[in-house]
């Protein structure tokens, strides 16, 4: 108890006053005299036995002055006061004593080389603040429950919806061909047409060449050659319309022409040269 509490002896045969006087006295040298007082001393130490003498120690001297404290007599429930029997030490030696008995110091075992998987390298320490989360052994010694099977309806709809799917792929598919084969077969078409009308229009102009020849080899052998000029402007009289427009008065032309045409063989320029 004297280690820790300190001895009682040092704390009151030193006067703290008379040490705070004498280390300003060693302080001040030979200046203390200007700052001391004639009465100052004496008052001061007056004062401090007065102060003492109210506070008697509590050393193993003075425990006789304090007498032996029993406690107090304590009612029970009964009405009859319980007497204490034990003495109530002050400075509590025996209670730290029973303390001791009581609580006896544990030797703490020496620590073994703990093996971290890093050949002795303990951790890196980590950063302030961002302290690693502390897992639950129990929770993770808890195994994680299975997913149950799926169920009938899900089941169900999972191979209906295959089967719509692969339905409409069919029916995408089928459609895909079917649009192929009409193309194709309008392509064939068209150029099947084409070539008809190519082949028949051919005909057609090869048969009106022929007509056109034969026409005009007819109109070349048979009358004159006025007659024959009068025939292809449509020239009957002076009065008749002619093939060809014109804004001037084509009168004495035509009469020209008709007159030609009368005359036959006998004309200017009738055989054609």
């Amino acid at each position: 108890m004297d280690d820790l509490f300190g001895t009682q002896d040092s704390q009151h045969t030193a006067d703290p006053a008379s040490d705070f006087l004498a280390r300003e006295r060693e302080l001040l040298g030979a200046d203390a005299g200007q700052f001391a007082h004639p009465t100052d001393s004496t008052s001061l130490d007056k004062d401090y036995e007065q102060s003492a003498a109210a506070f008697p120690d509590l050393d193993d001297a003075g425990d006789d002055a304090l007498g032996s404290f029993t406690g107090a007599p304590v009612q029970a429930s009964g009405g009859a006061p319980a007497q204490v029997g034990h003495q109530v030490s002050v400075t509590g030696d025996n209670e730290f004593a029973a303390f001791e008995q009581e609580y006896p110091e544990i030797e703490l075992p020496s620590e073994q080389p703990h093996e971290n998987g890093m050949n002795g390298i303990p951790p890196a320490p980590s950063p302030i603040g961002l302290a690693a989360p502390a897992f639950n052994q129990s929770a993770s010694a808890t195994p994680a429950p299975q997913d149950e099977g799926e169920s009938e309806f899900i089941k169900s709809w999972r191979e209906k919806q295959a089967q719509e799917i692969a339905k409409r792929e069919e029916e995408a598919a089928q459609k895909k061909e079917e649009t192929i084969a009409k193309a194709r077969n309008a392509i064939d078409n068209f150029y099947k047409e084409y070539n008809a009308k190519k082949e028949k229009a051919i005909a057609q102009n090869k048969e009106d060449e022929e007509k056109f020849k034969t026409e005009l080899s007819d109109s070349l052998a048979k009358g004159t050659t006025w007659e024959r000029i009068c025939t292809l402007i449509d020239l009957q009289d002076s009065r008749s319309k002619t093939t060809t427009k014109s804004k001037q008065d084509l009168t004495r032309f035509k009469e020209l022409l008709l007159s030609l045409r009368r005359e036959g063989e006998t004309a200017p320029g009738a055989a054609g040269y």
